[in-house]
């Protein structure tokens, strides 16, 4: 059975350097044999600024969001992926405040258990990837979004496998021509399509 992998692309540049090598990574995917969705994030229509607290995914046994909206039809499928891929530019030390958005509202995909402090996700064997992108390097926010995935996948028991691009250029078109970068992400969806 093919591996399912759904790719929330949090840039707003369609054409730009995180999209681009969500692309690749795509093709890589496909051509392993997934079935892959890409969700552009960026353009979700919400009824909400993110997850609004209400606590009421946790009062519910079923898996999701109870605000209506576009953001709640994608994570009902988040939830059934196999991979669930983030990608993500860097601009201001963290994820793109679009893909933050749709993150916030995953909190409905997962049950707390506060007497045994334990954690229930609707597919137990979901992992995660990364996609980023910065201008700058290792040590500022590109690190730093390394370590937000890697937390939350040690919080949820999942694993996750990283691509993280330092000095990506401005200029997407030089991004575009980086034939040795196109082929580390296609090698990466292969990977992920393969595990």
């Amino acid at each position: 059975m093919a591996r399912k992998i759904m790719i929330l692309c949090g840039s707003p540049r369609t054409k730009g350097n995180t999209n681009t090598l969500a692309g690749w990574f795509a093709e890589g995917a496909t051509e392993a044999g997934a079935d892959v969705e890409i969700v552009d994030a960026a353009n979700l229509e919400y009824k909400s600024n993110g997850c609004t607290a209400c606590g009421s995914c946790q009062k519910s046994e079923k898996f999701g969001c109870v605000i209506e909206d576009e953001a709640s039809d994608v994570l009902l499928r988040v939830g059934q992926a196999d991979v669930v891929v983030f990608a993500t530019p860097v601009y201001f030390f963290g994820v793109t405040a679009q893909l933050k958005l749709l993150m916030d509202r995953m909190h409905s995909l997962i049950k707390f258990n506060p007497a045994d402090k334990s954690v229930r996700r609707p597919n137990c064997d979901q992992n995660y990837a990364v996609l980023a992108t910065a201008g700058g390097d290792m040590n500022g926010g590109l690190g730093l979004v390394g370590q937000t995935f890697e937390t939350l996948a040690g919080f949820t028991g999942a694993k996750v496998e990283k691509l993280l691009v330092p000095h990506a250029p401005q200029d997407p078109g030089e991004t575009a021509k980086n034939t040795d970068l196109k082929n580390k992400a296609r090698q990466f969806g292969t990977k992920l399509a393969q595990a």
